[in-house]
């Protein structure tokens, strides 16, 4: 069983240009990921650095805007948005894949653009999971 696969793409001072966090080395990345997924495999995704929020132009967000990932190189190439992490990364995983996000970014909440919504009280110490109405698996 092979249980151990990592890409790591470090900092701007990385001298190899393919683990440059730059937007089109993350998009690969994230592609990696996902690619050849079978049931049974867990998956892990970590994103730390810069994450902003980005008026939605087509309508899919409760609250009107996407939420978006900063690569190093966004101010030339853009941001990612959720809805390029969730068509990449969540679409293609199959039955019985199991996808673990840990994303540190301000804004993240909504990063994968699941179909759920987790709504948590620390009065009660409940905790209720929503279906969305904004999204279709």
């Amino acid at each position: 069983m092979d249980f151990l696969h990592v890409w790591r793409l470090a900092t701007e001072k990385e001298s190899d240009p393919t683990r440059v966090p730059t937007r089109e080395n993350l998009l690969r990345a994230m592609r990696w990921l996902v690619e050849g997924s079978r049931s049974g495999d867990s998956l892990v995704f970590h994103f730390s650095g810069h994450g902003v929020q980005k008026l939605d132009m087509n309508d899919d967000e409760v609250d009107g805007y996407n939420e978006a990932l900063c690569p190093m190189d966004f101010e030339r190439s853009g941001k990612i948005l959720d809805d390029d992490i969730n068509e990449i990364i969540v679409r293609p995983l199959g039955k019985g894949v199991k996808l673990h996000a840990i994303v540190d970014t301000c804004h993240s909440g909504t990063i994968l653009d699941l179909p759920y919504l987790c709504r948590m009280s620390r009065y009660v110490g409940t905790m209720q999971l929503l279906a969305g109405s904004a999204f279709q698996l």
